[in-house]
């Protein structure tokens, strides 16, 4: 099945999902039917230039989204695996992440049956986006990303501040009379937290990307991340992707905003706060993600998360 989204369609997904599934947009809302799959899809046109969507669905079939003659000033902010998730649960080798697409990459996005489909997405003209934070911002990052000239991709793991506007948005009980004013401040609170880390990045140039380098550095990520108790070797991951070592480290520290290494340390630790919350103690934790030393793994988990794995399980135990 294919969906095609068309810029003159306003809230273009939820048209083209609702006449491919045979179903009603009913109140900015489309349910899933049965016999399609379950779940639904949102959206809020707050105006021209700025729209949300809540995903959270899963369809028992193949599909696709295409993207067609999308404006080309629009940037594209994709929270995923980001609703009804507790703080750091896994989803496979998945955590809640927001993407950042500049123009010229809105491309057909495959997506497998059974796949959940679980994201805030939203649409928004560059320029108004200067409007909202002023022109007194001067971060080489963030102004290129606002100038909107070349394609560009940038990844972030969602912060637990983040995490808290989404429940706003997903849980909070607002009158239908208030929506439009109460989603509108939600969508520029949560553009607000994810330029809070993107200014801690330094990057002062950055490269366009093609797609098929962003397919490649994902499936990097997707290798990287395999076996969380040893990481391959950077000649590793350049073999397999067919990409010289310093191109590779260069577009995954661009995109990631952080170098192979210190992204797997990263996800280890995140994985490490996991699994201390579920109860497993600091030593069973530790050597399940390959630490043969305690103290350095103690060390590694108070650089990344900011607290000892031990006083971590603490304070989550009087929670």
């Amino acid at each position: 099945m294919k969906i095609e989204i068309k810029s003159n369609d306003g809230l273009g997904l939820l048209a083209a999902f609702s006449e491919k599934l045979d179903s009603s947009i009913i109140d900015g809302k489309v349910e899933v039917p049965e016999k399609f799959g379950t779940g639904f899809i949102k959206g809020y046109s707050f105006n021209e230039r700025l729209r949300m969507m809540i995903l959270n669905y899963e369809l028992y079939q193949d599909f696709c989204i295409s993207r067609k003659n999308q404006p080309r000033n629009m940037l594209i902010f994709n929270f995923v695996q980001i609703i009804n998730s507790p703080q750091g649960k896994v989803n496979g080798k998945l955590r809640p992440s927001v993407q950042i697409t500049t123009q010229g990459l809105n491309v057909e996005l495959f997506v497998p049956k059974n796949t959940i489909q679980n994201a805030i997405s939203l649409i928004i003209d560059a320029s108004y986006l200067r409007e909202l934070i002023g022109a007194r911002i001067d971060h080489p990052l963030v102004n290129t990303i606002l100038e909107n000239k070349q394609p560009l991709l940038f990844e972030e793991f969602v912060s637990v501040p983040l995490l808290k506007v989404v429940d706003d948005i997903v849980f909070s009980k607002v009158p239908t009379l208030l929506h439009d004013f109460y989603y509108r401040l939600k969508t520029q609170e949560l553009i607000c937290q994810l330029l809070i880390s993107l200014v801690k990045r330094d990057e002062k140039k950055v490269y366009g990307l093609n797609i098929a380098d962003i397919s490649m550095l994902y499936k990097v990520k997707e290798r990287l991340l395999q076996n969380i108790e040893k990481a391959p070797t950077i000649a590793e991951l350049s073999n397999f992707c067919a990409m010289s070592e310093t191109k590779l480290k260069r577009l995954f520290n661009q995109v990631f905003g952080k170098s192979i290494f210190q992204y797997y340390q990263n996800f280890r630790m995140l994985e490490a706060a996991r699994l201390l919350r579920e109860g497993l103690s600091v030593s069973e934790v530790g050597y399940l993600l390959g630490f043969s030393n305690l103290g350095h793994f103690t060390k590694v988990f108070e650089q990344v998360i900011g607290i000892k794995p031990k006083r971590y399980s603490k304070l989550d135990d009087n929670q």
